[in-house]
């Protein structure tokens, strides 16, 4: 599906996220991004391409609430972030949203099963959604083997793991617990074409299953054509399109 299509078309349910006159700048030095609107319903997958540079963690840094826009609005499941005091940004990221980050950001002095199991610690709306689904060991469990990652690695130190490794149990972490949003920034960069491809039809198999919307940006053009929709950012972003960037 082509991001013209779309873009600029809200789901007749309430977004996931609503983006609607987005401006954001680093210490005030022009605009990095310049978006009149996007949306993303429950459920889509979208995957955001730009080359390095171009502002992708940023806008995934704007969505989840690490960053406050100069101007416009970011809603996620109806609530507006700039509402929220940082303390309740934060709690509402734990509580609703799943990160996978470039570099995984796992915890090296945690076991595979722990650092899984941190985000229910972290947040007892991911924890009692958990439970529901048979126990927060359970389906760590189940979702790490669902990924690929041999059980008998589950009680390992994580640095003992690959990098290929590391990547499916950061992934589990974003997933348990049924968050709505999973952010998911250059996640594959580290992995060779055969890797990428695999790791990504397994999230996406565990994200159409908890029903979670994924907005995944990346420079590898070649793994768009497994999601709902394609965005250049480069097209959205009225600041790349004026060249100030």
């Amino acid at each position: 599906m082509s991001a013209g299509a779309t873009l600029n078309m809200e789901s007749e349910a309430e977004p996931v996220v609503s983006l609607r006159d987005l401006a954001f700048s680093w210490d005030g030095q022009g605009l990095v991004l310049d978006i009149p609107a996007f949306f993303l319903a429950r459920g889509e997958t979208v995957f955001i391409k730009g080359p390095s540079g171009s502002g992708k963690s940023t806008l995934l840094g704007l969505i989840g609430g690490v960053l406050l826009a100069d101007r416009g609005e970011v809603n996620v499941l109806g609530t507006s972030l700039s509402s929220l005091s940082g303390r309740r940004r934060d709690r509402f990221r734990a509580d609703h949203l799943g990160i996978i980050f470039q570099m995984f950001n796992l915890l090296p002095y945690l076991s595979v099963i722990e650092n899984v199991t941190l985000a229910c610690r972290f947040s007892p709306v991911r924890r009692n959604a958990a439970e529901k689904r048979g126990g927060v060991v359970e389906e760590a469990v189940r979702l790490l083997t669902s990924l690929g990652l041999d059980d008998t690695l589950l009680n390992r130190p994580v640095t003992t793991l690959s990098v290929g490794q590391q990547q499916r149990v950061a992934a589990a972490r974003a997933l348990i617990g049924s968050p709505a949003l999973i952010i998911a920034d250059e996640p594959t960069s580290a992995l060779d074409e055969a890797h990428r491809g695999q790791f990504l039809d397994l999230l996406m198999t565990e994200c159409k299953a908890c029903n979670a919307a994924l907005v995944f940006v990346s420079h590898e053009n070649s793994l768009s054509d497994r999601f709902d929709r394609v965005v250049a950012l480069a097209e959205l972003n009225r600041s790349a399109q004026v060249g100030v960037v």
